[in-house]
Protein backbone atom coordinates (compact mmCIF):
# COMPACT_ATOMS: atom_id res chain seq x y z
CA UNK A 1 0.00 0.00 0.00
CA UNK A 2 1.38 3.42 -0.95
CA UNK A 3 1.70 6.12 1.68
CA UNK A 4 -1.00 8.31 0.11
CA UNK A 5 -3.39 5.32 -0.10
CA UNK A 6 -3.54 5.05 3.69
CA UNK A 7 -5.33 8.39 4.06
CA UNK A 8 -8.42 6.85 2.40
CA UNK A 9 -8.38 3.78 4.64
CA UNK A 10 -10.62 5.23 7.43
CA UNK A 11 -13.12 6.43 4.82
CA UNK A 12 -13.39 2.92 3.38
CA UNK A 13 -14.05 1.43 6.83
CA UNK A 14 -16.63 4.06 7.68
CA UNK A 15 -18.42 3.42 4.39
CA UNK A 16 -18.36 -0.35 4.97
CA UNK A 17 -19.79 0.05 8.48
CA UNK A 18 -22.52 2.40 7.21
CA UNK A 19 -23.58 -0.08 4.50
CA UNK A 20 -23.65 -2.94 7.01
CA UNK A 21 -25.69 -0.92 9.52
CA UNK A 22 -28.12 0.12 6.78
CA UNK A 23 -28.69 -3.46 5.70
CA UNK A 24 -29.33 -4.57 9.27
CA UNK A 25 -31.78 -1.70 9.85
CA UNK A 26 -33.67 -2.47 6.64
CA UNK A 27 -34.15 -6.07 7.64
CA UNK A 28 -35.55 -5.44 11.10
CA UNK A 29 -37.99 -8.09 12.25
CA UNK A 30 -41.62 -7.07 12.49
CA UNK A 31 -43.69 -8.00 15.53
CA UNK A 32 -46.28 -10.72 14.85
CA UNK A 33 -44.78 -11.41 11.39
CA UNK A 34 -47.53 -13.89 10.45
CA UNK A 35 -50.41 -11.60 11.42
CA UNK A 36 -52.60 -10.08 8.69
CA UNK A 37 -51.41 -6.59 9.70
CA UNK A 38 -47.71 -7.43 9.42
CA UNK A 39 -48.25 -9.20 6.11
CA UNK A 40 -50.20 -6.24 4.75
CA UNK A 41 -47.56 -3.80 6.01
CA UNK A 42 -44.80 -5.81 4.34
CA UNK A 43 -46.71 -6.33 1.09
CA UNK A 44 -47.99 -2.80 0.55
CA UNK A 45 -45.45 -0.52 2.23
CA UNK A 46 -42.24 -2.34 1.34
CA UNK A 47 -42.87 -1.91 -2.39
CA UNK A 48 -41.81 1.76 -2.24
CA UNK A 49 -39.61 2.05 0.85
CA UNK A 50 -38.01 0.04 3.61
CA UNK A 51 -40.14 -1.08 6.51
CA UNK A 52 -39.85 0.83 9.75
CA UNK A 53 -40.40 -0.85 13.09
CA UNK A 54 -43.88 0.10 14.31
CA UNK A 55 -42.36 1.05 17.67
CA UNK A 56 -40.40 3.91 16.07
CA UNK A 57 -43.42 6.23 16.17
CA UNK A 58 -46.41 6.95 18.34
CA UNK A 59 -49.76 5.82 16.95
CA UNK A 60 -50.97 9.35 16.17
CA UNK A 61 -47.93 9.81 13.93
CA UNK A 62 -48.62 6.48 12.21
CA UNK A 63 -52.14 7.68 11.41
CA UNK A 64 -50.70 10.81 9.79
CA UNK A 65 -48.13 8.73 7.86
CA UNK A 66 -50.73 6.28 6.56
CA UNK A 67 -52.86 9.17 5.28
CA UNK A 68 -49.82 10.76 3.63
CA UNK A 69 -48.91 7.47 1.98
CA UNK A 70 -52.47 7.01 0.71
CA UNK A 71 -52.04 10.28 -1.20
CA UNK A 72 -48.59 9.25 -2.39
CA UNK A 73 -49.95 5.95 -3.74
CA UNK A 74 -52.62 7.78 -5.72
CA UNK A 75 -49.99 10.20 -7.03
CA UNK A 76 -47.83 7.29 -8.22
CA UNK A 77 -50.72 5.41 -9.78
CA UNK A 78 -50.68 2.68 -7.13
CA UNK A 79 -54.07 1.55 -5.83
CA UNK A 80 -54.48 2.99 -2.32
CA UNK A 81 -55.42 0.85 0.63
CA UNK A 82 -59.05 -0.16 0.77
CA UNK A 83 -60.93 0.94 3.91
CA UNK A 84 -60.61 -2.64 5.22
CA UNK A 85 -56.84 -2.78 4.54
CA UNK A 86 -56.39 0.63 6.13
CA UNK A 87 -58.16 -0.58 9.29
CA UNK A 88 -56.09 -3.79 9.47
CA UNK A 89 -52.89 -1.78 9.03
CA UNK A 90 -53.85 0.84 11.61
CA UNK A 91 -54.88 -1.83 14.13
CA UNK A 92 -51.49 -3.49 13.67
CA UNK A 93 -49.60 -0.22 14.01
CA UNK A 94 -51.68 0.74 17.06
CA UNK A 95 -50.76 -2.49 18.86
CA UNK A 96 -47.05 -2.10 18.15
CA UNK A 97 -46.54 1.67 18.17
CA UNK A 98 -44.29 3.39 20.67
CA UNK A 99 -47.21 4.23 22.92
CA UNK A 100 -49.24 1.08 22.25
CA UNK A 101 -52.30 3.28 21.91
Amino acid sequence: MKADDTRHFPTVWIAALWVTASLVACNAKLPEPESPGAKLYAARCNTCHRLYAPSLMKFEMWKVKVEMMQGEMVRRGIPPLTPEERQVLLDYLRRHSDDGA
